[in-house]
């Protein structure tokens, strides 16, 4: 039976064989959500008083989850988009074709992987083009929603706040 650290392990590569955009959206959402909460309120070298700190602390897991919510649909959208447009044949890449071509222009590690099976090698192949196009266009496509996501956690989390932060004002402290 494998020990903790190797399962740790064995998920965290798992994990990051995902890779791409959805990966890292989810690993920055995480640390808005967790991390980025508790350094604000515990942080010593700030003269901020508590109310201010909760109020700036309040905002991240709610831009979090904004942020995982509008990206993660809008990405979902583009890949579905890029895999219809790829079934179709509408997007091509020049290093694949030439591979149906001359399997020898397929990569060594992905034969092997694939022992020698060319139709099995071409399918990896495509799939490895296509996934690094979807990430590439989606990493585009998060840098795009952020100025919304913004947007949409400027309006919903000072309603929040209200309602988490024990504010006897019923108001923003200001600055």
């Amino acid at each position: 039976m494998p020990n903790i650290n190797q399962r740790v392990a064995t998920s965290l590569e798992k994990f990051s064989q995902k890779g791409g955009e959805k990966v890292s959206n989810y690993v920055n959402a995480a640390g808005k959500a967790l991390i980025a909460p508790m350094i604000i309120m515990h942080n010593p070298f700030t003269k901020e008083d508590e109310e201010s700190r909760k109020w700036a602390a309040v905002k991240q897991p709610v831009e979090a989850v904004i942020t995982i919510a509008m990206q993660l649909a809008t990405l979902g959208l583009l890949y579905k988009g890029i895999d219809k447009l790829i079934s179709k044949g509408k997007i091509n890449f020049k290093y694949v074709e030439e591979a149906t071509k001359d399997v020898s222009k397929i990569p060594q590690k992905i034969m092997e992987a694939c022992n020698n099976d060319v139709p099995k090698a071409l399918k990896m192949y495509k799939e490895q083009y296509n996934d690094i196009f979807k990430d590439r266009v989606g990493a585009v496509l998060s840098a795009a929603t952020y100025i919304p996501v913004l947007a949409v956690s400027n309006k919903i989390y000072p309603k929040l706040a209200k309602k988490l932060v024990n504010n006897k004002n019923e108001s923003k402290p200001s600055k």
